[in-house]
């Protein structure tokens, strides 16, 4: 029987954050955790939809194998990254309108530093919900498939979720997070706010710069962000 194999997985995994809660993002970072939401309060009112194939609703326990997939997906916590820090419409949809930041995480750290009961998964993108047939397998995994597929329209994102408890899943090493991308118009007190948080960590800090319609970023030479801490 033929398997799948996926031979390929990004080095860096990133979160875009907006600044409506300033502290609690940061606590994230300095403390080492990364939180995981029931899929309810997803910004997507799609989420966690599915369809019931012929086999299963003919199956004598279509109601509780049904039952079954939705009160494991109310379990499941979700934790959102993205393939790429320099999206624009991400920056626009998730990062308070190029007003938050953009947090970069080693994804091999974070496999080694998290608990063995975590998972990761690629998005899939289509244009219908996902479709359960007949199937003896876990409600868990049955849920993680409901909730491992978007949409199309939402292909952009190039998502990846991280499967875990609802609430904090906290990681060991410091280093998972690499780098943390501000945003190009983010006032100057939470800029220095972040610096005065971030640098002390080692963490490096770069800074958004627009060019006609591009976006890129550059670093500020550490004796003369200094000045701001």
């Amino acid at each position: 029987m033929a398997e799948i194999i996926s031979y390929v997985q990004p080095s860096r995994l990133y979160r875009y954050r907006s600044f409506e809660n300033l502290d609690r993002e940061l606590q994230a970072i300095r403390e080492g955790y990364l939180h995981c939401s029931p899929y309810q309060q997803l910004n997507d009112p799609m989420e966690g939809l599915f369809a019931s194939g012929q086999l299963l609703r003919k199956d004598k326990k279509y109601r509780e194998i049904r039952e079954a997939i939705t009160n494991t997906k109310a379990n499941i916590g979700v934790c959102s990254f993205s393939e790429v820090y320099d999206h624009e419409l991400m920056w626009a949809h998730y990062a308070g309108q190029f007003k938050g930041i953009c947090v970069a995480y080693s994804l091999s750290r974070l496999m080694k530093n998290l608990g063995d009961d975590l998972t990761f998964v690629r998005m899939f993108y289509n244009e219908k919900v996902p479709t359960i047939d007949h199937s003896r397998r876990h409600p868990e995994l049955l849920a993680k498939r409901v909730l491992s597929t978007k949409n199309y329209r939402w292909l952009y994102e190039r998502e990846w979720r991280m499967f875990a408890a609802p609430g904090r899943a906290s990681y060991t090493d410091p280093s998972c997070v690499t780098h943390v991308y501000l945003g190009s118009r983010m006032d100057p007190g939470s800029r220095d706010i972040v610096r005065r948080v971030i640098q002390p960590l080692g963490i490096k800090l770069s800074d958004m710069t627009i060019n006609k319609y591009s976006i890129s970023f550059r670093s500020k030479p550490q004796a003369q962000a200094a000045e701001h801490t």
